[in-house]
């Protein structure tokens, strides 16, 4: 009768692994909410990146459009992929921040900055910090390692912390979606 309860709990231990993932949201599926934007959707998000990135001193704003598109579409791919509501924040801001990748490479090299020695810098960071959202203390690492790169303007002091943002939150977004 023992070996029969050992058994039983066996079985219905391994059935409940197979029915619920460890991580509902698999990374591989995390380029979802970018796919379902409709693609006037994708033009606004990329203007009101490129105008983030050229306003200095504001804070950034996105077109009420912009946010809908991208709940809706994060809303489908948690429908699709079975993902966690704890995923889908993580998601949008993950496509938020890939979508800006390009547009802060195109400004930033504008400005005379190498955004392949921004992603150097940021690379030599630990891993765990990467993991995170910038910290001020981390802003003043990054900012001591690229002391002397494009102009030294307010703006462009500006630019290069955004861009470590963006590739701070494509790498911290991604991490978080995993572990939802």
């Amino acid at each position: 009768m023992a070996d029969m309860r050992a058994l039983s709990a066996a079985l219905a231990t391994a059935f409940l692994a197979l029915a619920v993932p460890a991580h509902a949201a698999d990374l591989a599926t995390i380029g979802c909410v970018a796919d379902k934007l409709t693609p006037e959707v994708g033009e606004k998000l990329s203007a009101d990146i490129e105008r983030n990135l050229r306003e200095s001193g504001k804070k950034h704003s996105y077109d009420p459009a912009v946010t809908q598109g991208l709940k809706d579409a994060a809303t489908a791919c948690s429908t699709e992929n079975g993902w966690p509501q704890t995923a889908l924040r993580p998601a949008m801001l993950y496509t938020i921040a890939r979508a800006a990748r390009p547009i802060a490479d195109k400004v930033a090299t504008e400005r005379g900055l190498d955004p392949a020695v921004l992603e150097e810098v940021w690379g030599k960071l630990p891993e765990e910090t990467r993991n995170r959202p910038v910290t001020p203390e981390v802003n003043r690492t990054l900012s001591e390692a690229t002391a002397g790169q494009g102009d030294q303007s307010p703006g462009s002091a500006e630019l290069v912390g955004e861009f470590f943002g963006f590739l701070s939150m494509m790498q911290y977004c991604s991490y978080d979606f995993s572990q939802a």
